[in-house]
């Protein structure tokens, strides 16, 4: 995809940009917030930057096996002031089993959310429902971890992207075959040692999770990076996304899907 340099404001090239984000990265602090120097609308240039930062991390021998798509339930696109969805990369080391003890450390600013994890067992080159069903292999329960390194979480829509749609890693429960479950009526309780927090039904994203997994395909096949077999996918949360706190057991039941569970330090 084509970048006009007329999309970027004068303070910044787009290697600026990356650079700048890329440095955070390493360091694993905060930086300015992409809308800051380019186009608060130029979603383009802000997939660009993700690129950018996507292939550095390939060039240090991280492996992509999958992809998330971000901002697809309504209540989680107010909490954070984005109206629109977006995606991000899952690399193989931000992949954990159901019952992880994250180190706190690592991370910047962290958050949990719930969602139904798909696996492709098929390339998917068309976004229509049912190449979708028939390209999936297993659905599972899952958390995903989320962080970032804009100061806060209330940006624009290119803060997302440029920075992994805030993707920050998976945790994963016991995987099933797909077709028992309609995954628009499954239900959520998202806990934090054993009080609820957050709930939902599956409608929630997108009126189904399979609805954001065909916006995925579409928009994967118009960048010229269609879903590949073996990706897990990650449609988006089902409840809202919830602090991730050191020490608390945070655990998600999905109806008809079972339960994943996470926690930063200490013993279970």
């Amino acid at each position: 995809m084509t970048i006009s340099p007329t999309s970027l404001r004068e303070d910044r090239s787009l290697d600026e940009v990356t650079d700048l984000l890329w440095e955070a990265t390493l360091a694993n602090t905060k930086t300015d917030f992409v809308h800051d120097h380019i186009d608060p609308d130029d979603i383009d240039a802000a997939y660009e930057i993700q690129r950018r930062i996507v292939a550095r991390k390939i060039e240090q021998g991280r492996v992509r096996v999958g992809r998330k798509v971000g901002l697809t339930n309504p209540r989680v696109q107010a909490a954070v002031g984005v109206h629109e969805p977006d995606y991000g990369t899952i690399f193989a080391d931000m992949v954990f089993e159901s019952g992880v003890v994250l180190d706190r450390s690592r991370y910047i600013q962290p958050k949990i959310e719930a969602e139904v994890c798909i696996a492709l067992g098929k390339e998917l080159t068309s976004s229509d429902l049912a190449s979708v069903e028939a390209a999936i292999e297993w659905i599972a329960p899952a958390f995903e971890l989320v962080d970032g390194h804009m100061p806060h979480y209330r940006g624009t829509i290119v803060d997302t992207i440029a920075d992994n749609a805030y993707c920050a890693g998976i945790i994963i429960g016991e995987r099933q075959e797909y077709g028992a479950v309609d995954l628009a009526e499954v239900e959520l309780s998202l806990c934090r040692d054993g009080v609820e927090i957050t709930s939902g039904i599956g409608s929630n994203v997108m009126g189904s999770p399979l609805n954001a997994v065909s916006w995925l395909a579409q928009t994967a096949i118009e960048q010229d990076l269609p879903l590949q077999a073996g990706e897990i996918l990650l449609p988006g949360s089902i409840g809202l996304i919830m602090d991730f706190d050191d020490g608390p057991l945070y655990t998600a039941d999905i109806s008809g899907l079972g339960r994943v569970e996470a926690r930063f330090g200490g013993v279970r």
